[in-house]
């Protein structure tokens, strides 16, 4: 998974949101666009980038989709010299195909997963403040999202030090699919991928210093989740007895991926780390705004795991950690 996936995403945010028309809860006009009770997430309140529900119908807005449309094509030929001249420059070969499963012992694997689930969601976001209805912007944005990753798989397949990896791709389907199988499904909506990264200089872990690395790439910095909404799947008897924002996610992750210690010339083992902890549904902590994009923004967090209590399993035992991934000595003790 490279950096600038998310990158991408980020960019054609700023590069299009002044495009989009204003959204405003209190006027919203339900004959043209979706009320607020119809357009929902997991039970919540669900806003496009700008505030707003998408459209009954597909009534598309020009200005705000050739601004989309530009930016998606600009970003491609833009990452496309940018990886040429990081990744490929230089390492170009016939196509072939490289099964790189055992890397970075999958969790590169669950970073695919995550961004193609993130990038679909939200370039399907746009595509409703561009005038497309929720059904056309959610099948469009798995679509998009997809393409672009498969873009970057198909390059890599060029590469003469690796090539196309058919788990990479197979996890980017996953990743997309599972965005558009929410719509039909809303049962899945109970499920989001999570991603927390705190770089292991801040948490006791070993540092990278094997090679180079982005932050996409230190793995040992990185978790991903999958959180679940625990109040929505209890019984009605027993959930008065849950709060409803709190959540419970399972995460994945390793230790010392590419780590040699000072004075040795070999990388350490690294070693898969399984976690179990609460989480947070911040859709039901932060109230709502009058300000339609701080809104898509607070529902954005629900990407994104923050510390908290958490247990670690791993080959050293299991270990409780209060603010997990951080470390917190109290009286000689370490949670």
């Amino acid at each position: 998974m490279r950096a600038e996936r998310l990158i991408a995403v980020v960019l054609m945010c700023i590069s299009t949101g002044s495009y989009m028309r204003a959204g405003d809860a209190a006027a919203i006009d339900t004959t043209v666009f979706l009320p607020r009770s119809a357009f929902t997430l997991a039970g919540d309140p669900r806003y496009t980038p700008t505030g707003g529900t998408p459209r009954r119908e597909t009534q598309i807005q020009i200005a705000p989709t050739i601004a989309l449309g530009s930016a998606y094509a600009a970003l491609a030929v833009a990452l496309h010299i940018n990886q040429s001249n990081a990744w490929w420059k230089d390492d170009r070969g016939p196509f072939n195909f490289a099964e790189d499963w055992p890397y970075a012992l999958q969790v590169d694997k669950l970073g695919h997963m995550f961004s193609g689930h993130f990038m679909s969601t939200f370039i399907g976001d746009l595509l409703m403040d561009c005038g497309f209805k929720q059904e056309t912007a959610t099948i469009l944005g798995g679509t998009l999202g997809l393409a672009y990753q498969t873009y970057v798989e198909v390059e890599d397949g060029f590469a003469t030090n690796w090539g196309f990896s058919p788990s990479d791709g197979i996890a980017n389907v996953v990743g997309a699919g599972f965005y558009v199988a929410q719509y039909y499904v809303p049962y899945l909506q109970n499920f989001t991928w999570r991603w927390s990264y705190v770089p292991s200089r801040f948490t006791g872990d070993n540092e990278l210093n094997a090679r180079p690395t982005t932050f996409i790439d230190d793995y040992t910095s990185t978790t991903f989740w999958l959180a679940v909404d625990v109040d929505r799947m209890l019984p009605s008897s027993a959930a008065s007895y849950w709060p409803d924002w709190m959540m419970l996610s399972a995460g994945y992750g390793i230790r010392d991926y590419d780590h040699i210690p000072p004075g040795a010339t070999t990388s350490l083992e690294p070693t898969r780390r399984f976690m179990i902890g609460l989480d947070y549904n911040w859709a039901r902590i932060i109230p709502e705004s009058s300000i339609g994009m701080v809104n898509y923004i607070r529902q954005l967090l629900n990407h994104m795991k923050l510390p908290g209590p958490a247990l670690e399993f791993s080959h050293t035992g299991t270990q409780f950690h209060l603010f997990y991934p951080f470390r917190i000595g109290v009286g000689g003790v370490r949670f």
